[in-house]
């Protein structure tokens, strides 16, 4: 089998699915203000900070890959991507919120 005739087997990702993709990976684009916070937390806090970012693109990334072939695994990826975003706001603006208040 060719490459040609393998590329043309490769399901293409509709439309509705990049917008979903997009909209999964958007709340990653806090981290710039983030970071600000990031200046009085511990070591494991600022390391998930720094790591966020990466694991945003890189969930997008696999979720975009599995679509079509595994597509329930895209959706699961987007899922766990989701929780991270609620676990990672949580982390960010109460927990760091309280710590620099107590400062």
């Amino acid at each position: 089998m060719s490459d040609s005739e393998t590329l043309a087997k490769k399901p293409r990702v509709p439309w509705w699915m990049w917008m979903i993709l997009v909209l999964c990976m958007a709340p990653g684009l806090s981290f710039p203000w983030v970071l600000q916070m990031a200046d009085h937390a511990d070591a494991l806090a600022r390391g998930l900070i720094w790591f966020y970012p990466c694991y945003v693109l890189c969930s997008g990334f696999l979720a975009w890959q599995c679509y079509g072939r595994r597509t329930y695994m895209t959706w699961i990826v987007l899922a766990l991507l989701v929780i991270s975003h609620a676990c990672f706001y949580y982390l960010a603006f109460v927990l760091l919120g309280q710590a620099l208040s107590q400062i």
